[in-house]
């Protein structure tokens, strides 16, 4: 089965379900803080695990009555997603027929909140929610907490996700911040993390984001300290 006018949030869906992504077609658009190349849709970039704000800013803008205590403009600045850029995210929602959302999700601290203005959008525009295993979900109990102050990711961030090999998949602007060579060896530590890896400079990834495949049941975006290994 194909999918088409999809409105997809999946962090580089190529690389976490190929299969899926190839079955995506005609007009989509997808809203994540990394551009997958090989997705077609149109892109639209937020801030590292903004999806509550994106979202809650597209209920608002829907339904200023219903969600009148939300701040547009405080949630347009938080989540770097323009009023303008959430205007034809609802616009493509009125002829949308499957939102997609990413599995890893159910660790996103804010997700009960995520699942319901998901349910909301869903119901509004007659749209079914799948997830990036291609199983369909049901957010109909799903209960509105207050949202959660979005988590800082400056500095160097790792992303987990399906590769080829092992190496830490990064850019040249990666490189001279962690102050390391192509190929060196290097510790990277993080909130209940520590590996051992090799540096490999993939001259298609821009910006302080690595990626790297590895198992570890939590978010996949982490903040890291790297060093060389001795």
């Amino acid at each position: 089965m194909n999918y088409e006018n999809v409105f997809c949030c999946v962090d580089m869906l190529s690389l976490k379900n190929k299969n899926l992504c190839e079955k995506i077609r005609g007009r989509n658009v997808n809203i994540s803080c990394l551009d997958d190349k090989n997705l077609k849709a149109k892109f639209y970039k937020c801030e590292i695990a903004s999806l509550s704000f994106v979202l809650a800013l597209l209920c608002k803008l829907s339904d200023s009555k219903h969600f009148s205590d939300f701040d547009e403009g405080f949630l347009s600045a938080e989540s770097c997603l323009g009023e303008e850029e959430a205007l034809e995210l609802l616009d493509f929602l009125k002829n949308a027929k499957t939102i997609i959302i990413d599995e890893n999700l159910k660790f996103h601290k804010d997700y009960e909140s995520i699942k319901y203005f998901l349910n909301f959008l869903a119901n509004k525009f007659n749209c079914e929610i799948l997830d990036s295993n291609e199983n369909k979900q049901d957010f109909s109990k799903a209960k509105f907490n207050d949202l959660k102050e979005l988590d800082n990711y400056d500095g160097l961030v790792l992303f987990r996700t399906k590769l080829n090999d092992k190496f830490l998949h990064c850019s040249k602007q990666f490189l001279q911040i962690a102050k390391c060579q192509n190929h060196a060896k290097i510790i990277i530590e993080a909130k209940n993390l520590t590996l051992e890896k090799e540096l490999f400079l993939d001259e298609n990834l821009q910006g302080t984001i690595a990626f790297l495949d590895f198992e570890n049941k939590s978010f996949d975006f982490m903040k890291i300290r790297v060093k060389e290994a001795k």
